[in-house]
């Protein structure tokens, strides 16, 4: 859109009002980068709390974390966590800083992770469950196979602020056996507001 007026008065108004008009339509209805306007306006205060429920019969491994996909040139920092959780049980809470994105693996995050060699400085690093998809494993937990997917895979997710969820509210990831899902799992979202 292009707005030339050539006085203040009404054409300065009728141009302001397109323009807001504008940007109130791509606010309610573009999908442009998944919300991507409002998650790069949303103000990043406070943390956000992270559980994760394994209402399976197998254990979950993963990685996650949260970081800003925009920083690029250079990558800016991924905060990296992992963790398993066993069959038919609920982690304690994780609170982590408020940022752009959480994602539990997804490529992008693993990209993030492996551009700024987080994965190199991650105490206890789990090469196993460092992927973009959650594993489920059957195998005994102090196996070389504990945290593989010896069952079936998960999806990655990533949900992003001001989009998905708000700084100071709860995330709560559900994993579910679910025969026509790719891997035969998938992870349920439920967001409990501040």
């Amino acid at each position: 859109m292009q707005c030339k007026p050539t006085a203040i008065g009404s054409s300065a108004a009728i141009c302001l009002g397109m323009l807001g008009a504008s940007v109130l339509a791509c606010l309610s209805g573009c999908q442009t980068g998944t919300g991507l306007l409002i998650n790069t306006v949303t103000d990043l205060d406070g943390n956000i709390t992270v559980s994760f429920i394994n209402e399976t019969s197998a254990r979950a491994a993963f990685s996650f974390g949260v970081y800003d996909p925009l920083d690029l040139e250079p990558p800016g920092p991924v905060l990296l966590n992992q963790t398993r959780v066993e069959a038919g049980t609920t982690t304690q809470q994780f609170t982590l800083q408020c940022r752009r994105a959480l994602a539990i693996g997804t490529q992008r995050f693993v990209q993030r992770v492996l551009d700024t060699d987080t994965d190199k400085t991650t105490q206890n690093f789990d090469a196993d469950a460092f992927d973009a998809l959650v594993h489920f494993s059957d195998a005994p937990a102090d196996s070389a196979l504990g945290s593989v997917a010896t069952v079936g895979t998960a999806a990655g997710v990533e949900k992003l602020v001001g989009v998905d969820f708000g700084c100071g509210d709860l995330l709560i990831f559900i994993f579910r056996e679910d025969p026509d899902a790719p891997g035969g799992f998938r992870i349920d979202f439920q967001l409990i507001p501040e």
